[in-house]
């Protein structure tokens, strides 16, 4: 695809009235996808970061993967580009899903695929090797609910979130949102302990927790790597 229409296609993508990209890529001829880099380690630059080596450990090549919540996508397409045998990724926004296709198409990636698609609304009989929720958890109201389907479908669950700091139980309700898209709702912000605990209720414990304890964030960003009770 040539440069301009490239440009003007990202252009598009974000009018009119549209937020600007969530993501940003860097597509040939050094085309972004945003105008300038966000320092927020909330954003996929910095996050990769911190998650490229626990993929690295988890041996990406030829496991499948559902990335839910991926927004426009990049996540995903780094996975495939590590050669994971397949990626789907699924969001609620068309836009964010239209954003995703273009990067794919752009960057001529076979092994990823992009829908529009309810986590709820997975068949059954649907299986992942690895199932991750990055920047998920604090942004839906119904946590508990999510984290029991991600593992009724995967032996592997990753998830990043915004973490209420201490050792307790518990979480705060934040009761509305913080940003004005639908999308970017701040519902509750968990303790790492209560992930867990509720990990726990579907015989995943065998848990390695990457925590930013150098943030000065009020909640800084947690990685958890939740497996299976292999006994089971």
């Amino acid at each position: 695809m040539e440069k301009k229409k490239i440009e003007e296609a990202i252009k598009r993508m974000c009018e009119p009235g549209n937020e600007e990209w969530n993501h940003q890529y860097v597509f040939p001829d050094n085309i972004k996808t945003r105008k300038e880099a966000v320092n927020s380690p909330g954003y996929n630059l910095n996050k990769w970061k911190r998650l490229k080596p626990i993929f690295d450990e988890i041996k990406v090549k030829n496991k499948t993967f559902l990335d839910i919540g991926c927004s426009d996508g990049y996540y995903s397409v780094e996975l495939a580009k590590l050669g994971a045998k397949h990626v789907l990724g699924s969001d609620l926004d068309e836009l964010r899903i239209k954003r995703a296709n273009f990067a794919k198409k752009v960057l001529n990636i076979k092994n990823v695929d992009f829908e529009v698609l309810d986590l709820y609304k997975i068949p059954e009989n649907k299986f992942y090797d690895v199932t991750i929720g990055l920047g998920l958890l604090h942004r839906i109201p119904d946590m508990e609910q999510c984290i029991e389907r991600m593992c009724s479908i995967s032996k592997c669950v990753i998830v990043e979130f915004k973490t209420l700091r201490g050792n307790g139980n518990d979480f705060k309700d934040h009761h509305t949102s913080s940003k004005s898209n639908k999308f970017n709702k701040l519902y509750k912000t968990p303790t790492v302990q209560y992930v867990k605990k509720v990990f726990r209720r579907f015989n995943f414990v065998d848990f390695e927790v990457y925590e930013d304890k150098n943030s000065h964030l009020n909640y800084p960003r947690t990685i958890i790597v939740a497996k299976i009770d292999s006994s089971e």
